[in-house]
């Protein structure tokens, strides 16, 4: 009985906080889809969850974005440049303490983050800085925009190894084209050659690993699935078996071809025809919602012992697992385990992506202050965050599975060991009253574990909640002056972005707008 109650008292604390902060994530992301920034800083500093030690980085990357949202760029930067620090001391430990996950739910570990959410830290701190450059004009402002563009680059780099011939996230779409841009700012000759190279290494970006995401490719699912063997066949080969390119891959490779065409050319403008160049980077929606997902786990070990597995059949009453099973959801469709339907199996929590906002196609239109229309333009989608956030699940759900498994059939064992324990001492297996009650006395101690243990393997949903669901970046030409800026999402749709002031000048100028 003494071993009873300490997987009791064991399970209830692995239960205590196994919830993750979903309560705090969703009213965190209420504010900030309101505009309420202050009422969400607020929050975080008084909120239980985002001040405990184990979610310092998640809060310092949801407090820079609520800054930044609020225009203090400084003081933005400050806290991304916290959890960018924070993050790499992180990553230096994690790999030593996978051992110790193994026996803990992943809400009693530290929130590392995951590598497109690292990244991100990077891109803010640029795009901070180079926004302050054009309130304040401070050259100092502009180079340290470069210099996060550099860093960014390293970041990837340095993770890029242990993730070749992986169909993973290790590259960055946004980092080529946004660094570019940046470049083109700062403006020396130098600095725009760069620019034209990251735009052509921006082509072969999207063709090697964005063609792994149903925005930009109709067969993703086979180009996924078959990743590692594509290395070993031509271009043509590739895109003949596994590329149907959707309208937004079209559009961003016209784009890019145009960049490369005009940074190709060495003719100069005529005064006659000077036009400020105009980058506008629009960042829309909230990044799809993290959520726990039903899965089922094999306890099929026990059936090698019949006494038991019968016991657990007939006594317990333990349910079939399903037939196959897919950590990541639907996510390209490729099952990770596939259990027999005689199999005994658990349920248990996994992390799920609920993308139901799918990328479509946006025009920018652009009136002048005459509301007289100027322009209209396809507006080319750099970052579907929504993808990469359902593939970083993905990729984590298979170590997860296995891990959560070898906890689940740990304590499930204990669990089932200690009501047969029960059941044998009330009297089970012989006829009469006493069988009865022993059948009893083991399914109510055995369902009051296995309920615990439910609850102890609660899926980690943490993640930055904060961030948007796509990033698009578009190029324009406007004389000087004022315009008002509307994106059509439809016939019917539309959506204002604001008013925006071009003065006159040679290199691009950068304006950044967030819809919700």
């Amino acid at each position: 009985m003494k071993n009873q109650y300490i997987l009791g008292f064991l399970l209830i604390i692995l239960s205590a906080c196994s919830s993750g902060g979903r309560d705090e994530r969703r009213e965190l992301r209420t504010f900030y889809m309101t505009g309420a920034y202050d009422q969400g800083l607020q929050f975080i500093e008084k909120s239980k969850f985002y001040q405990d030690k184990d979610e310092k980085l998640l809060a310092l990357m949801e407090k820079g974005m609520l800054l930044h949202a609020k225009g203090e760029f400084e003081i933005s930067s400050l806290t991304f440049d916290e959890a960018r620090t924070l993050s790499a001391q992180l990553y230096t430990v994690s790999a030593s303490k996978k051992a110790e996950k193994t026996f803990l739910n992943d809400n009693f570990d530290i929130f590392y983050g995951e590598i497109y959410e690292r990244s991100m830290l990077h891109f803010y701190l640029s795009l901070n800085a180079i926004l302050n450059f054009q309130k304040t004009g401070k050259r100092d402002d502009l180079f340290k925009a470069r210099a996060e563009v550099l860093a960014w680059d390293s970041f990837l780099s340095s993770i890029k190894e242990d993730r070749l011939g992986k169909s993973v996230y290790k590259n960055d779409l946004l980092l080529k084209i946004y660094g570019a841009k940046i470049h083109e700012i700062v403006g020396t000759r130098e600095d725009k050659q760069i620019a034209l190279q990251l735009y052509k290494d921006a082509s072969e970006v999207l063709f090697k690993n964005y063609n792994t995401y149903p925005t930009f490719n109709l067969q993703y699912q086979s180009f996924k699935k078959d990743y590692d063997k594509l290395a070993s066949q031509s271009v043509a080969e590739v895109k003949k078996k596994y590329i149907q390119e959707s309208d937004l891959q079209k559009n961003i490779q016209e784009y890019l071809a145009q960049n490369i065409a005009r940074l190709t050319k060495t003719s100069k403008k005529k005064l006659i025809d000077i036009k400020t160049p105009v980058t506008l980077v629009i960042e829309k929606g909230m990044i799809a919602e993290k959520v726990a997902d039903k899965s089922y786990y094999s306890l099929d070990f026990l059936s090698k012992e019949p006494v038991v597995a019968l016991f657990v059949a007939e006594v317990l009453g333990l349910m079939p697992s399903r037939n196959s099973y897919n950590p990541g959801g639907a996510f390209a469709g490729i099952a990770v385990a596939s259990l027999a339907l005689k199999t005994i199996g658990v349920g248990f929590e996994l992390p799920k992506i609920i993308n139901n906002s799918p990328p479509k196609k946006q025009m920018l239109v652009v009136f002048d202050k005459d509301n007289k229309e100027v322009l209209t333009k396809e507006i080319p989608l750099i970052n579907p965050l929504g993808d990469i956030a359902e593939e970083a699940v993905f990729e984590g759900s298979a170590w997860i599975y296995t891990r959560v498994g070898f906890r689940l059939a740990a304590k499930h064992a204990t669990a089932i060991a200690a009501s047969f324990a029960t059941y044998k001492a009330f009297g089970g297996g012989k006829k009469g009253d006493n069988n009865f009650l022993a059948k009893n006395a083991a399914l109510i101690q055995y369902m009051g574990a296995a309920k615990l243990i439910e609850e102890s393997e609660k899926a980690d949903t943490r993640y930055w909640s904060t961030l948007p669901n796509e990033i698009r970046l578009i190029d324009i030409d406007l004389v000087p002056g004022n315009y008002h800026l509307e994106i059509t999402l439809s016939p019917t749709e539309k959506m204002s972005l604001g008013d925006i002031v071009v003065t006159a000048q040679d290199s691009p100028l950068l304006f950044n707008v967030r819809k919700n």
